[in-house]
Protein backbone atom coordinates (compact mmCIF):
# COMPACT_ATOMS: atom_id res chain seq x y z
CA UNK A 1 0.00 0.00 0.00
CA UNK A 2 1.68 3.49 -0.95
CA UNK A 3 1.27 6.38 0.59
CA UNK A 4 0.99 10.15 -0.73
CA UNK A 5 3.99 12.38 1.00
CA UNK A 6 2.99 15.01 3.19
CA UNK A 7 3.57 18.47 1.78
CA UNK A 8 3.39 22.07 3.43
CA UNK A 9 0.51 24.63 3.54
CA UNK A 10 1.58 27.72 4.50
CA UNK A 11 -1.17 30.09 7.01
CA UNK A 12 -0.12 33.47 7.17
CA UNK A 13 -2.05 35.53 9.34
CA UNK A 14 -1.45 38.42 12.50
CA UNK A 15 -4.21 36.54 14.41
CA UNK A 16 -3.10 33.62 16.16
CA UNK A 17 -6.87 33.04 16.68
CA UNK A 18 -7.22 33.05 13.11
CA UNK A 19 -4.20 30.32 12.60
CA UNK A 20 -6.10 28.47 15.11
CA UNK A 21 -9.36 28.57 13.22
CA UNK A 22 -7.52 27.63 9.95
CA UNK A 23 -5.70 25.04 11.58
CA UNK A 24 -8.77 23.55 13.23
CA UNK A 25 -10.71 22.92 9.64
CA UNK A 26 -7.76 22.06 7.62
CA UNK A 27 -6.57 19.17 10.29
CA UNK A 28 -8.01 16.76 8.16
CA UNK A 29 -6.18 17.02 5.67
CA UNK A 30 -3.54 15.33 7.39
CA UNK A 31 -0.57 17.84 5.66
CA UNK A 32 2.04 20.23 7.11
CA UNK A 33 0.20 23.55 8.37
CA UNK A 34 3.24 25.94 8.44
CA UNK A 35 2.12 28.88 10.85
CA UNK A 36 3.27 32.94 10.05
CA UNK A 37 2.04 35.77 11.44
CA UNK A 38 3.21 38.55 9.37
CA UNK A 39 4.20 38.72 5.70
CA UNK A 40 8.04 39.03 6.49
CA UNK A 41 7.71 35.35 8.63
CA UNK A 42 5.88 34.04 5.96
CA UNK A 43 8.89 35.30 3.17
CA UNK A 44 11.15 33.41 5.68
CA UNK A 45 9.29 30.40 5.13
CA UNK A 46 9.55 30.59 1.59
CA UNK A 47 13.45 30.99 1.68
CA UNK A 48 13.75 27.10 2.47
CA UNK A 49 10.50 25.23 1.65
CA UNK A 50 7.94 24.23 -1.04
CA UNK A 51 4.38 24.83 -0.34
CA UNK A 52 1.38 23.28 -2.40
CA UNK A 53 -0.77 26.80 -1.21
CA UNK A 54 -0.37 29.68 1.07
CA UNK A 55 -3.53 30.97 2.71
CA UNK A 56 -2.65 34.59 3.23
CA UNK A 57 -4.28 37.81 5.50
CA UNK A 58 -5.32 41.00 3.47
CA UNK A 59 -4.97 42.80 6.10
CA UNK A 60 -2.19 42.78 8.04
CA UNK A 61 0.27 45.41 9.48
CA UNK A 62 3.56 46.57 8.42
CA UNK A 63 3.43 44.56 5.16
CA UNK A 64 -0.07 43.58 4.08
CA UNK A 65 -1.23 40.75 1.93
CA UNK A 66 -0.87 42.47 -1.57
CA UNK A 67 2.73 43.69 -0.77
CA UNK A 68 3.77 40.08 0.90
CA UNK A 69 2.18 38.75 -2.59
CA UNK A 70 3.96 40.48 -4.53
CA UNK A 71 7.22 39.88 -2.81
CA UNK A 72 6.78 36.12 -3.10
CA UNK A 73 6.33 36.46 -6.91
CA UNK A 74 9.37 37.69 -7.18
CA UNK A 75 11.36 35.01 -5.79
CA UNK A 76 11.73 32.16 -8.22
CA UNK A 77 11.33 29.27 -6.41
CA UNK A 78 8.00 30.48 -5.30
CA UNK A 79 6.62 32.53 -8.19
CA UNK A 80 4.12 29.92 -8.94
CA UNK A 81 2.71 28.67 -5.42
CA UNK A 82 -0.87 29.38 -5.69
CA UNK A 83 -2.38 32.28 -3.06
CA UNK A 84 -5.39 32.06 -1.72
CA UNK A 85 -6.42 35.81 -0.15
CA UNK A 86 -8.79 35.52 2.81
CA UNK A 87 -10.08 38.60 4.10
CA UNK A 88 -12.76 39.73 6.63
CA UNK A 89 -13.84 43.35 4.54
CA UNK A 90 -16.24 42.85 1.37
CA UNK A 91 -13.42 44.83 -1.02
CA UNK A 92 -14.23 46.40 -4.20
CA UNK A 93 -13.94 44.85 -7.67
CA UNK A 94 -10.32 46.66 -7.78
CA UNK A 95 -9.42 45.37 -5.23
CA UNK A 96 -10.18 41.86 -6.23
CA UNK A 97 -9.08 42.79 -9.20
CA UNK A 98 -5.60 43.82 -8.06
CA UNK A 99 -5.46 40.42 -6.09
CA UNK A 100 -5.67 38.88 -8.98
CA UNK A 101 -2.85 40.77 -10.87
CA UNK A 102 -0.29 40.12 -8.85
CA UNK A 103 -0.94 35.86 -8.74
CA UNK A 104 -3.87 35.26 -6.47
CA UNK A 105 -5.91 32.32 -7.77
CA UNK A 106 -8.77 32.51 -5.00
CA UNK A 107 -10.05 35.17 -2.66
CA UNK A 108 -12.36 33.79 -0.04
CA UNK A 109 -14.12 36.20 2.32
CA UNK A 110 -14.44 35.64 6.19
CA UNK A 111 -16.29 34.29 8.16
CA UNK A 112 -14.63 31.14 5.89
CA UNK A 113 -17.00 28.12 5.17
CA UNK A 114 -14.96 25.06 5.94
CA UNK A 115 -15.63 22.85 3.23
CA UNK A 116 -15.18 25.25 0.51
CA UNK A 117 -11.79 26.31 2.00
CA UNK A 118 -10.59 22.83 2.74
CA UNK A 119 -11.97 21.50 -0.89
CA UNK A 120 -10.15 24.36 -2.34
CA UNK A 121 -6.73 23.90 -0.19
CA UNK A 122 -7.71 19.34 -1.10
CA UNK A 123 -7.38 20.59 -4.61
CA UNK A 124 -3.98 22.10 -4.42
CA UNK A 125 -2.27 19.48 -2.51
CA UNK A 126 -3.40 16.66 -4.46
CA UNK A 127 -2.36 18.96 -7.76
CA UNK A 128 1.20 19.56 -5.91
CA UNK A 129 1.57 15.87 -5.17
CA UNK A 130 1.07 14.65 -8.48
CA UNK A 131 3.54 17.21 -9.72
CA UNK A 132 6.03 15.83 -7.12
CA UNK A 133 5.84 12.54 -8.76
CA UNK A 134 5.83 13.50 -11.99
CA UNK A 135 9.09 15.30 -10.85
CA UNK A 136 10.21 11.94 -9.35
CA UNK A 137 9.22 9.86 -12.31
CA UNK A 138 11.35 12.71 -15.34
CA UNK A 139 14.44 12.37 -12.56
CA UNK A 140 13.73 8.51 -12.26
CA UNK A 141 13.66 8.32 -16.16
CA UNK A 142 16.36 10.46 -16.96
CA UNK A 143 18.92 8.31 -14.35
CA UNK A 144 17.69 5.39 -16.39
CA UNK A 145 18.43 6.68 -19.97
CA UNK A 146 21.56 8.41 -18.44
CA UNK A 147 22.62 4.33 -17.32
CA UNK A 148 21.40 3.18 -20.64
CA UNK A 149 23.20 5.59 -22.46
CA UNK A 150 26.67 4.46 -20.72
CA UNK A 151 26.17 0.50 -20.89
CA UNK A 152 25.18 1.14 -24.75
CA UNK A 153 28.99 3.59 -24.70
CA UNK A 154 30.32 0.03 -22.74
CA UNK A 155 29.02 -2.19 -25.32
CA UNK A 156 30.05 -0.07 -28.21
CA UNK A 157 33.52 -0.02 -26.60
CA UNK A 158 33.90 -3.52 -26.33
CA UNK A 159 32.36 -4.56 -29.47
CA UNK A 160 35.12 -2.06 -30.92
CA UNK A 161 37.86 -4.19 -29.80
CA UNK A 162 36.07 -7.78 -30.08
CA UNK A 163 37.98 -10.67 -32.08
CA UNK A 164 35.11 -11.54 -33.42
CA UNK A 165 32.09 -9.84 -35.52
CA UNK A 166 29.21 -9.11 -33.13
CA UNK A 167 25.31 -8.06 -34.94
CA UNK A 168 22.02 -6.88 -33.43
CA UNK A 169 18.74 -7.19 -35.04
CA UNK A 170 15.53 -6.30 -34.20
CA UNK A 171 12.56 -8.92 -33.73
CA UNK A 172 12.26 -9.20 -37.43
CA UNK A 173 15.66 -9.42 -38.03
CA UNK A 174 16.84 -6.49 -39.64
CA UNK A 175 20.02 -5.74 -38.88
CA UNK A 176 20.51 -2.38 -36.66
CA UNK A 177 24.28 -2.91 -35.89
CA UNK A 178 27.70 -4.83 -37.18
CA UNK A 179 31.30 -4.00 -35.14
CA UNK A 180 34.44 -2.93 -36.87
CA UNK A 181 35.38 -7.03 -36.87
CA UNK A 182 31.79 -7.95 -38.63
CA UNK A 183 32.61 -5.44 -41.24
CA UNK A 184 36.29 -6.62 -41.99
CA UNK A 185 34.63 -10.22 -42.20
CA UNK A 186 32.43 -9.42 -44.57
CA UNK A 187 33.91 -6.30 -46.50
CA UNK A 188 30.44 -4.47 -45.58
CA UNK A 189 29.53 -0.79 -43.80
CA UNK A 190 26.93 -0.42 -41.17
CA UNK A 191 25.01 1.29 -43.64
CA UNK A 192 25.17 -1.55 -46.20
CA UNK A 193 24.47 -4.12 -43.52
CA UNK A 194 21.25 -2.19 -42.34
CA UNK A 195 17.54 -3.55 -42.57
CA UNK A 196 17.81 -6.60 -44.81
CA UNK A 197 21.10 -5.53 -46.34
CA UNK A 198 23.45 -8.57 -44.10
CA UNK A 199 21.80 -11.02 -46.11
CA UNK A 200 23.53 -9.89 -49.11
CA UNK A 201 27.00 -11.10 -47.71
CA UNK A 202 25.58 -14.47 -47.72
CA UNK A 203 26.42 -17.21 -50.65
CA UNK A 204 24.20 -17.47 -53.47
CA UNK A 205 24.32 -21.37 -52.86
CA UNK A 206 23.80 -20.96 -49.21
CA UNK A 207 22.05 -17.75 -49.15
CA UNK A 208 18.24 -19.20 -49.39
CA UNK A 209 18.96 -22.02 -46.76
CA UNK A 210 20.75 -19.40 -44.37
CA UNK A 211 17.84 -17.19 -44.09
CA UNK A 212 15.14 -19.67 -43.67
CA UNK A 213 16.59 -21.75 -41.01
CA UNK A 214 17.55 -18.39 -38.95
CA UNK A 215 14.20 -16.92 -39.28
CA UNK A 216 12.77 -20.16 -38.76
CA UNK A 217 14.80 -20.61 -35.27
CA UNK A 218 14.22 -16.83 -34.54
CA UNK A 219 10.45 -17.06 -34.87
CA UNK A 220 10.09 -19.17 -32.05
CA UNK A 221 12.83 -17.09 -29.97
CA UNK A 222 15.77 -19.89 -29.79
CA UNK A 223 18.93 -19.70 -30.24
CA UNK A 224 20.67 -20.08 -33.87
CA UNK A 225 24.19 -21.41 -34.46
CA UNK A 226 25.18 -22.45 -38.10
CA UNK A 227 28.17 -22.54 -40.89
CA UNK A 228 27.87 -20.93 -44.18
CA UNK A 229 29.52 -19.24 -47.01
CA UNK A 230 29.97 -16.05 -47.63
CA UNK A 231 30.98 -13.85 -50.54
CA UNK A 232 32.65 -10.37 -50.47
CA UNK A 233 32.48 -7.73 -52.78
CA UNK A 234 35.89 -8.47 -53.93
CA UNK A 235 35.17 -11.68 -54.60
CA UNK A 236 36.44 -13.30 -51.62
CA UNK A 237 34.61 -16.54 -50.51
CA UNK A 238 34.88 -17.57 -47.17
CA UNK A 239 33.48 -19.97 -44.47
CA UNK A 240 31.99 -18.10 -41.14
CA UNK A 241 30.56 -19.45 -38.32
CA UNK A 242 27.18 -17.87 -37.00
CA UNK A 243 25.36 -17.40 -33.69
CA UNK A 244 22.64 -15.44 -32.17
CA UNK A 245 20.60 -15.61 -28.85
CA UNK A 246 17.47 -13.71 -28.03
CA UNK A 247 17.81 -10.48 -26.04
CA UNK A 248 14.83 -10.20 -23.58
CA UNK A 249 13.07 -7.60 -21.54
CA UNK A 250 12.31 -7.02 -18.18
CA UNK A 251 9.27 -8.98 -18.54
CA UNK A 252 10.93 -11.87 -20.57
CA UNK A 253 9.75 -10.54 -23.62
CA UNK A 254 11.84 -10.54 -27.36
CA UNK A 255 13.44 -7.74 -27.74
CA UNK A 256 15.99 -8.46 -30.64
CA UNK A 257 18.92 -10.54 -31.38
CA UNK A 258 22.59 -10.38 -30.53
CA UNK A 259 25.05 -12.27 -32.05
CA UNK A 260 28.12 -13.53 -33.35
CA UNK A 261 30.21 -14.06 -36.39
CA UNK A 262 33.67 -15.68 -37.13
CA UNK A 263 35.77 -16.21 -39.79
CA UNK A 264 36.60 -20.06 -40.22
CA UNK A 265 37.98 -20.52 -43.35
CA UNK A 266 41.65 -21.39 -42.51
CA UNK A 267 39.78 -24.23 -40.14
CA UNK A 268 37.37 -25.28 -43.15
CA UNK A 269 40.67 -25.64 -45.66
CA UNK A 270 42.88 -27.51 -42.72
CA UNK A 271 39.67 -29.97 -42.25
CA UNK A 272 39.36 -30.30 -46.67
CA UNK A 273 43.57 -30.84 -46.88
CA UNK A 274 42.63 -33.10 -43.64
CA UNK A 275 40.10 -35.27 -45.53
CA UNK A 276 41.97 -34.93 -49.00
CA UNK A 277 44.83 -36.30 -47.35
CA UNK A 278 43.28 -39.50 -46.04
CA UNK A 279 41.07 -39.82 -49.45
CA UNK A 280 45.02 -39.74 -50.68
CA UNK A 281 46.25 -42.30 -48.48
CA UNK A 282 43.20 -44.88 -48.78
CA UNK A 283 43.73 -44.77 -52.51
CA UNK A 284 47.03 -45.60 -52.41
CA UNK A 285 46.50 -48.90 -50.16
Amino acid sequence: MSFEPKVNVLLVDDHPENLLALEAILESLDQNLVRATSGAEALRCLLNQDFAVILLDVQMPDMDGFETATLIRQRERSRHTPIIFLTAFSTSDNMVFKGYSIGAVDYLFKPINPEILKSKVAAFVDLFQKTLEVKRQAAQLAAMNKELRKREEMFRSLSACSPVGIFLTDTLGKCTYINPRYQAICEMTLEESLGDGWTRAIHPEDRGRVIADWYAVSAEGQEYTGEFRILTPTGIERWVHMSSSPMLSDKGEVIGYVGTIEDITERKQAQEEHINFIREQTARQ
